[in-house]
């Protein structure tokens, strides 16, 4: 008998089981696709959590396509439990030299589980400061689109390392603006002018209603603050505000400083002190 009929043999004794592993790959890749979509076509009628079902559905998908992809080999005698072993010990190798990769999926774990935040959420985490919307999150990175809509990718360990703040955990935001005024000014007036220009603002709430607060009196100033609720994801609004009571307060020649002190720049706020800058 020839080399090639030896081989000719081989491969008719081969060639089923052969067929049979791609089909159960085929089967397997084409499948976990489905499988994924299904999940995620599901949530979105259902209006469960995308963030949670996407870790979910990707998870699904790849432990499908393993089984599948097991079962596959074992129809064309591959030795699983050697290659495991092998595998597992290159794997030790490779996670060593991974271990930014490996740290960003435990940090995807983590903040599935504390749910930090959601898709389309306005947050803000640092050092150093950036504040964006939520466009996507997966197991390794988090997309955000900043509110001068540049697009930034986040590793997730950095930001589970960090403090974030979800401006949109609640439906509304209240905005606090600090006043001084002058001793000899009419703190009445100051008061009208203040809540009617937060009155007619049409993103100001009506419902808790604007509010004037006293906050210190000295031998010089009179110093107090007005509370504004607005809807949580209500942005460019702090320096619109401010600079419409500004105009106000000095077309009636009020001295009035605002803000009365140094503020910590949060979500619409960052944005106007930038552009601020840039001007």
């Amino acid at each position: 008998m020839t080399v090639l009929d030896e081989f000719l043999l081989y491969l008719r004794d081969f060639l089923p089981s052969l067929v049979g592993a791609l089909l159960i790959a085929s089967v397997g890749w084409i499948g976990s696709y489905w499988v994924k979509r299904s999940v995620d076509s599901l949530v979105v009628k259902v209006g469960w959590d995308e963030i949670t079902w996407g870790y979910v559905s990707t998870f699904t998908r790849y432990f499908f396509l393993a089984i599948m992809l097991t079962a596959a080999l074992k129809q064309i005698g591959f030795p699983i439990e050697s290659f495991l072993v092998s595998v597992g010990i290159t794997g030790i190798i490779i996670g060593m030299g991974a271990r930014r990769s490996i740290a960003n999926y435990f940090a995807g774990l983590m903040m599935l589980g504390a749910k930090p935040f959601g898709k389309g959420d306005l947050v803000e985490f640092g050092p150093p400061q950036q504040i964006g919307f939520v466009t996507h999150v997966n197991l390794s990175y988090t997309g955000l689109l900043t509110l001068d809509n540049a697009r930034i990718v986040v590793p997730n360990s950095v930001l589970w390392r960090n403090k974030i703040i979800n401006h949109s955990s609640y439906d509304m935001r209240v905005l606090q603006i600090p006043l001084a005024v002058a001793y000899e000014e009419d703190l009445d007036w100051v008061k009208d002018i203040a809540l009617e220009r937060l009155r007619t603002h049409t993103a100001i709430l009506d419902d808790p209603a604007p509010r004037f607060k006293m906050l210190e009196v000295t031998a010089e100033v009179e110093r107090a603050q007005l509370l504004a609720w607005t809807a949580a994801k209500s942005v460019n609004l702090y320096g619109e505000l401010i600079t419409e009571l500004r105009k106000e307060f000095a077309d009636a020649g009020l001295a009035v400083t605002i803000p009365a002190k140094d503020i910590s720049l949060t979500g619409e706020e960052y944005l106007w002190q930038k552009r601020a800058g840039t001007q």
